[in-house]
């Protein structure tokens, strides 16, 4: 696995205290000398090497080595945090980015950046959600398949192959669900809320979610079908309530989305999750804590699927995290194959490498998807485009559950429509995806293995 990890901290906007302390928002320092208190996400530096963790090939084994890093990175810093003033409290210990969510007096944040047991330190705050963008006039022909399925090849593939996304966990991170929408009732398995003051029992407040939702795990109630995988099971994380986000809710439930359960010996983690989300990415700056996330996902097994983000048609316009090199981003097109032209575009540059982003695109125009209330709705943006890709992912996964996320990816992009400039590039990444071709070619790979097995079995038993 290549070790993402290692990016050139000449490209953050970061002002380090001394050698070998920790890297802290610039905002931060403008607050040593003033009075209250400010909430931060702490980053530690990982005491469980990259490599350690690469060797690992459970599941199970590799939460408790996050869990592990966290417990030993943090042990100090928790000890002194513990000594200091009434103001000063921890509210989160997050494993998947080995970090700390703690209100703090801002009188104790200089000697917080003067530790060389900290890698980075930022100030929690908002995250804007992605709006979706105006749908153009003119709609698509559909009767008994959304465009956008038809041209994935999803009809295809579930009249070849009948593949539909049973058994595998798929995680929605957004606005919430509807729950009893008849395209999605009985799909979620487990629900939380990480926006200020959100529901107990699934909800959505925009139809953001629900819409998301429907595109991966919809059926055909209204005689249209609109999920790629209607037998697919939900995990769902609101992110967004009506008063937005913050980064350190988004990093809860990207903690949680990992082991709803908390248990790291049962498998009740998303397989795949579905990122409708990001930020601009209009600095140069990395927020360690969300890209160790990431990262952690690929490592537990977890597809992290993105939206690119809705500021295209100039270049260097992906969000964040789909701009991350180990996030799969999405682009949108239309029904004939156009790219849309908000869709972001790349490239990104990490330290000084470029990466051409998005990966992949799909239908993220017009798209018609489930409305909380039992009815249906059309929205745009690659934030209706990211569902298709994970509806994707999970079919694949039903015709072979063992695949990685590499694996899963390679199979997607190497078999995508190529459009645009040929090969991958900056506007619709490696194309258009195309499920028949990517089950055809996993099919294909799938008897190979089979052969090549029953080659050394017949050899062993020859001599």
């Amino acid at each position: 696995m290549k070790k993402y990890w290692i990016v050139s901290l000449s490209c953050l906007a970061l002002i380090t205290s001394a050698f070998g302390a920790a890297q802290v928002e610039d905002k931060i320092s403008s607050l040593y000398q003033k009075a209250g208190k400010s909430t931060v996400i702490i980053t530690l530096k990982d005491r469980v090497t990259a490599l350690e963790l690469n060797s690992i090939r459970s599941t199970s084994a590799m939460k408790q080595a996050l869990m592990k890093n966290l417990q030993e990175s943090s042990i100090s810093l928790k000890q002194r945090l513990n000594l200091l003033s009434e103001d000063t409290r921890i509210l989160d210990e997050l494993w998947t980015s080995n970090s700390l969510v703690a209100e703090v007096s801002n009188g104790v944040l200089s000697e917080l950046a003067s530790r060389d047991d900290i890698e980075q330190i930022i100030l929690d705050g908002p995250v804007p959600m992605l709006k979706p963008v105006a749908n153009p006039q003119e709609e698509p022909q559909e009767k008994d398949w959304t465009y956008g399925l038809k041209k994935l090849g999803v009809d295809k593939v579930r009249a070849a192959h009948s593949l539909t996304g049973k058994g595998v966990r798929v995680g929605i991170l957004d606005t919430g669900i509807d729950p009893e929408h008849p395209d999605l009732k009985g799909k979620v398995i487990n629900w939380k809320s990480f926006s200020s003051k959100g529901p107990a029992t699934p909800a959505d407040w925009h139809g953001h979610g629900t819409h998301v939702a429907g595109t991966i795990a919809g059926g055909s109630s209204s005689g249209t079908h609109i999920g790629v995988a209607p037998d697919v099971k939900l995990i769902v994380a609101q992110i967004f309530g009506r008063r937005g986000a913050s980064k350190s809710g988004i990093l809860k439930a990207m903690n949680w989305i990992a082991d709803p359960d908390g248990n790291p010996d049962t498998d009740d983690h998303a397989q795949i999750v579905s990122n409708s989300w990001g930020a601009p990415k209009r600095f140069k700056f990395l927020e360690r804590s969300r890209w160790k996330a990431v990262q952690n996902w690929v490592r537990l097994n977890m597809v992290p699927v993105f939206a690119a983000g809705n500021s295209g048609s100039k270049p260097k316009t992906i969000g964040v995290p789909a701009a991350y090199p180990h996030s799969f981003a999405i682009g949108a097109v239309d029904s004939s194959d156009t790219i849309a032209k908000f869709s972001s575009r790349g490239p990104v540059k990490w330290g000084r490498k470029s990466y051409i982003k998005p990966d992949i695109s799909a239908a993220g125009v017009n798209v018609l998807s489930a409305k909380p209330g039992g009815g249906y709705q059309r929205m745009s943006g690659t934030s209706m485009a990211t569902p298709h890709i994970s509806g994707l992912a999970a079919l694949l996964l039903e015709a072979n559950p063992n695949l990685s996320v590499k694996q899963i990816q390679d199979f997607l992009t190497t078999t995508a429509e190529d459009l645009g400039a040929s090969g991958q590039d900056q506007d619709y990444g490696w194309g258009r995806a195309n499920i028949l071709k990517a089950v055809k070619s996993l099919m294909g790979e799938n008897q190979i293995q089979a052969e090549d097995r029953q080659s050394r079995f017949s050899t062993v038993h020859t001599h």
